[in-house]
């Protein structure tokens, strides 16, 4: 049988042509068309049309024409223009559409609802054209505003009069001033709340000449929210902040900018008047002309403050002021008056901001109840501008953990303070680490200074960089447990000038290089200070041997020792003084107020005395004399206590005050002297008077201490072992004399009697002295004797020879 090759091919093939075909395993023939039959016949369509079906039901696929406004090319379909044109204005409002992971279908119009666009009624955001009428429309619909990452040209005032939500994409939508027509603002919000994310606020000055409030929040806006948004080109001294909302206390308000940027405004970048809870956080403030952020309200009437603020973890620099919270100005009126009444800021948190390369200050702050703590600044201020990392004008505040760099005048300037706690801060760089001066019950302490011109400048009373002091007068003032480093040259550790009152310095770790000297660890220009155990370069123990001075063996004990060790003394020592005590002799040293007197505003201080060149000015606050400063303290005044009038003139009367002469011995002052060998102290002669019990010169022997007080400007000695009067040979005898031919005086009290007794014999007997016969009044054991001190042959000198009573006397002389 022939294969299928062998075969001769068809010249047709024909419905009706058959084939073989197996079915249930027999060989059958079936045409063509029955195995064509069900198959859909070959589909012919003329150009521009396309396949499918018009016709209901099932079926044959039918051509359908391509309508008018389209074109078919190259396979592809696609709208003419025109057409496009026609189909904008399209309503698919009423369209459902179900959101993608959502349930239940809505209008395209309600989801569209939900926020709106300034698009939607007419904005064109090209920065040219004015959009202000419809942002104020969209506005107007009480729901969120989406802005496009596009400038919207915006004239002045627009006032924002409902609660308003401003979305746009950060750094990239922004809102600039096209004019400034009428009003205060370029933006003034008024609603009840506002909150903008993402939106550049560009006042866009100096194109926008003027004195304009720039972004304004007013009083009657409770709530505001600004997130990545930036306040830029603001102008105008006074008024040309970046942001400023406006006083509203004493409502509960709840302002939040957090992660925003103000800069190059000519005002502050941030200005937050007097408003309750605000928090400022997290923000890029720089280039302002005054300050970064400021927080501060002057109400004249004193009933508005700043209240419950936080201002943490922003970053300051190239502003006048980095961060200001409140200010000092107790009258809240020009020209100011500085002190610490009416507090403009009540309890506000400064913490985690970092500021640097400000022309002035870092962080300055003045109110009540401040916390400043774990902020970082460097390179604040500089000597020229008397600037400081940290200005503080507080009371009953803290300033904790901070660090400080740079070369600024103060790392922290505290002057004018009360009830101050500084504390835990590393400063280094600055000609002052901390001024504490001027300041009332201040505590400063566990501070590291290092690399300071001085550690700490304290003035008995502090001004301003213009004179006008601070209205208070140092005292009460805790220096303790300070690291200080000091360097060669003219700085050192801690100075009092001018007299501050009742100053503790203590414990406190002062470390000097190689060529820094102790000396300079400590001066006191002031009668009231307790010393007590400060340490140099951790040394164990200090030695203080005499050297003459003036032609007296004097002991130069450093001035912040309280316990020096005296090894080579063969001259004795005949005084006691501090190293700068030495270093003041002859000069005005302070001058003390005795008398505020009153009525004055200004006065003048003269000094008369046997000296030349000492010159003072004096410090008024409400009418009474409160310090004097020294300018020049001049030279040969005389000796620590010369008498020195002090005349105060002026338009005032009463005041009065004294001049100290160098420095006498601090009354209270103790000073404990190790003596390595026996060493004599003189009394007559010494000069700071050295006085003792005895009235006389004593000696301490050797590995023996001796403790001197400062007692009405003299040495007074107690604690003393009194070699020169009472000592022990060594063989367990003891040794009572007396010196410069004096007695030797055994008196008992009263009816007591000299009774000499032994281990054995612990009743002993007595030697009494009466006058007249002891029978009958004396009672003494025998062997006793009696002294008649009246006299008479026969009748001086008793024995008691029998019994235990008075009885059995008898005369034996």
């Amino acid at each position: 049988m022939p294969t299928v090759d062998q075969l001769a091919p068809a010249p047709a093939a024909a419905d009706t042509d058959e084939l073989l075909a197996s079915q249930s395993g027999v060989l059958r023939r079936v045409t063509r068309a029955q195995l064509l039959a069900g198959t859909q016949s070959q589909i012919t369509l003329p150009t521009a049309n396309l396949l499918g079906r018009t016709s209901s039901g099932s079926g044959l696929p039918e051509p359908i024409t391509i309508g008018g406004g389209l074109t078919l090319a190259n396979g592809s379909l696609s709208m003419t223009p025109a057409a496009a044109l026609n189909l904008a204005s399209l309503d698919a409002s009423s369209a459902l559409v179900t959101p993608a992971g959502g349930t239940t279908p809505r209008s395209l119009a309600d989801l569209f609802a939900a926020a709106v666009s300034p698009e939607s009624f007419g904005a064109i955001g090209d920065g040219v054209t004015d959009d202000t009428a419809s942002l104020a429309a969209a506005v107007a619909t009480l729901r969120p505003i989406l802005l496009g990452p596009r400038t919207y040209a915006v004239s002045g005032q627009w006032t924002i009069p409902v609660a308003a939500i401003l979305l746009g994409a950060p750094g990239q939508t922004r809102l600039r001033r096209k004019a400034q027509a009428t009003g205060g603002a370029w933006i003034a919000i008024q609603g009840p709340s506002f909150r903008a994310h993402g939106i550049i606020f560009d006042a866009n000055s100096p194109a926008i000449p003027g004195e304009n409030w720039a972004v304004l929040v007013a009083p009657t806006c409770l709530r505001t929210e600004f997130h990545n948004c930036v306040f830029t080109n603001a102008g105008g001294p006074s008024l040309g902040n970046g942001l400023t909302i406006l006083a509203s206390d004493p409502a509960t308000t709840g302002h939040v900018i957090d992660s925003c940027e103000a800069m190059a405004n000519a005002a502050h970048g941030i200005w937050v008047q007097a408003v309750d809870g605000a928090r400022i956080t997290n923000n890029r403030v720089h280039d302002n002309v005054a300050y970064g952020i400021n927080v501060d309200y002057n109400d004249a009437t004193f009933v508005q403050a700043v209240r419950l603020a936080l201002i943490s973890g922003n970053s300051c620099w190239n502003n006048a002021r980095g961060i200001a919270v409140g200010n000092f100005n107790a009258t809240n009126r020009e020209p100011p008056s500085w002190g610490n009444a009416n507090p403009d800021a009540i309890g506000a948190a400064v913490v985690d901001n970092i500021c640097h390369d400000n022309i002035y200050y870092g962080i300055a702050v003045s109110g009540r109840s401040l916390l400043v703590q774990s902020n970082l600044l460097t390179a604040n201020g500089n000597t020229g501008n008397g600037g400081a990392g940290i200005l503080v004008n507080a009371a009953y505040s803290r300033v904790a953990d901070n660090t400080i760099t740079g070369n600024s005048q103060f790392g922290i300037d505290s002057g004018g303070s009360i009830v101050l706690d500084i504390a835990g801060n590393h400063i280094t760089g600055a000609a002052c680490g901390i001024n504490p001066g001027g300041s009332q019950a201040v505590t400063v302490r566990s501070n590291v200074l290092q690399d300071n011109g001085w550690g700490m400048l304290v003035y008995n009373v502090e001004t301003d960089g213009a004179g006008n002091n601070f209205g208070l007068a140092c005292s009460n003032l805790a220096i303790t447990d300070n690291t200080i480093g000091i360097s060669s040259g003219n700085g050192g550790g801690i100075w009092l000038i001018d007299g501050p009152q009742s100053v503790l310095v203590a414990r406190n770790n002062f470390f000097g290089t190689s060529d820094a000297s102790i000396g300079q660890c400590l001066y006191t220009n002031t009668d009231s200070v307790l010393i007590e155990g400060n340490r140099w370069n951790n040394t164990q123990r200090l030695f203080a041997n005499p050297t003459a001075v003036n032609g007296l063996q004097t002991i130069l004990l450093p001035d912040i020792a309280d316990e020096v060790m005296l090894s080579a003394v063969p001259s004795g020592v005949q005084s006691i003084k501090t190293m700068h005590q030495l270093n003041v002799a002859g000069q005005i040293t302070f001058i003390k107020p005795t008398a505020g007197g009153s009525g004055y505003t200004h006065a003048a201080v003269a000094i008369s005395g046997t000296g030349t060149g000492a010159t003072a000015i004096a410090y008024i606050a409400n009418g009474a004399l409160i310090g004097v400063a020294i300018v020049s303290p001049g030279s040969g005044y005389g000796s620590p206590g010369s008498p020195v009038a002090v005349t105060i003139s002026g338009d005032g009367t009463g005041a009065a005050a004294t001049a100290s002469v160098g420095l006498s011995v601090i009354e209270g002052r103790r000073v404990r002297l190790a003596c390595n060998t026996a060493v004599h102290f003189a009394r007559a002669g010494s000069n700071p008077f050295q006085e003792n019990w005895t009235l006389g010169d004593i000696t301490v022997p050797a590995n023996a201490t001796i403790t001197f007080t400062g007692v009405f400007g003299a040495w007074r000695a107690d604690n003393v072992p009194l070699a020169d009067y009472i000592a022990p040979p060594g063989d367990g005898s003891l040794l009572l004399r007396t010196l410069h031919d004096a007695d030797l005086i055994v008196r008992p009290s009263t009816t007591g009697h000299f009774r000499v007794s032994t281990d054995a014999d612990p009743g002993g007997y007595i030697a009494a002295i009466g006058h007249g016969s002891p029978i009958g009044v004396v009672t003494a054991p025998p062997g006793s004797d009696y002294r008649n001190l009246d006299g008479g042959v026969g009748q001086t000198l008793w024995i008691k020879r029998l019994g235990a009573d008075s009885q059995g006397w008898f005369a034996v002389a």
